[in-house]
């Protein structure tokens, strides 16, 4: 499809890798930007499992094991293949090995993997007539995604055809619109000793303002005054905090957060909290965001 640039009234057609690789081209630019797509780092690439090799071997930010799959040509089945990588993952034995991989990873060794679900990525130029079908019979929640290339730009969206056919998991799956998330499913994923700390958090977020109001989605708990301006991140030792916020008002002397406004987000600051975080300095910069939005 031909992007238009709107200014120019110049035409930006769609065009090809022009590496004999495309395939490979592809993940390249996806494991580069693997976070802005999909928040997830990168463990292994091309990893090699008895009976095949994963293209890329993941985790995303809340710790769910993450397998990412890429097709060039159509005639590629490309279901089947990230369904046999699944079956491998689920594997007792697979389990440990993959929380040594990321153990070993700097960017991850915090981390605490969460079996309750794994998340499946396909992207494909386009999906065949027997991926088509065969996903129409898949209790296996497959995110399906399409892309195009045109100059120096890599779209990714979630394909509309394909999409159309995947079943709808209600039940267990805790991203399941029919599920109504509570407090209580964030406090639970916290460990015994850090729900005090966690507890006395939320209390001094919401100290702050009486015109505070505290939202629970699947992924976060969502503070709001007037737009959401902290989104908190549950993790059984510590939280993930990011703050909306202008740069050129924020003021961070201990040089807590990191900058994360060039990914395009609302969210602009990261913030690790844990048992050894100054609370005070925590909701000081918190306190900033708070003010920004009123």
């Amino acid at each position: 499809m031909a992007r238009v640039n709107l200014k120019s009234g110049k035409v930006i057609e769609e065009e090809e890798f022009k590496s004999s690789t495309p395939e490979k081209e592809l993940q390249k630019y996806i494991e580069k930007y693997l976070y802005s797509f999909f928040q997830s780092y990168l463990l292994k690439s091309f990893y090699k499992i008895p009976g095949g090799e994963i293209d890329t071997l993941a985790i995303t930010d809340d710790g769910r094991p993450c397998i990412i799959e890429y097709k060039h040509k159509t005639d590629d089945r490309i279901i089947n293949q990230i369904v046999f990588y699944y079956d491998w993952l689920k594997e007792r034995s697979t389990k440990y090995e993959f929380e040594r991989i990321v153990k070993e990873n700097k960017q991850t060794s915090e981390f605490e993997v969460n079996w309750n679900e794994v998340r499946l990525i396909t992207i494909a130029k386009k999906y065949s007539k027997w991926d088509i079908s065969l996903i129409k019979h898949l209790d296996t929640n497959i995110e399906c995604f399409s892309y195009s290339y045109h100059k120096d730009e890599l779209d990714i969206h979630l394909d509309p055809i394909i999409n159309q056919y995947k079943k709808i998991n209600i039940g267990t799956n805790s991203n399941s619109n029919n599920k109504v998330v509570t407090l209580d499913d964030h406090r639970k994923k916290a460990s015994k000793d850090f729900k005090q700390i966690f507890d006395n958090f939320r209390r001094e977020v919401l100290n702050l303002g009486e015109n505070i109001e505290e939202g629970y989605l699947p992924e976060y708990i969502k503070y709001v005054v007037n737009t959401i301006f902290l989104e908190v991140h549950v993790r059984k030792n510590w939280l993930l905090l990011y703050l909306r916020i202008n740069k050129d008002n924020f003021n961070d002397p201990q040089k807590m957060s990191e900058d994360i406004s060039h990914l395009g987000w609302p969210v602009t600051r990261k913030i690790k909290f844990d048992k050894n975080s100054d609370i005070k300095a925590v909701i000081d910069l918190i306190k900033q965001a708070y003010e920004y939005q009123i």
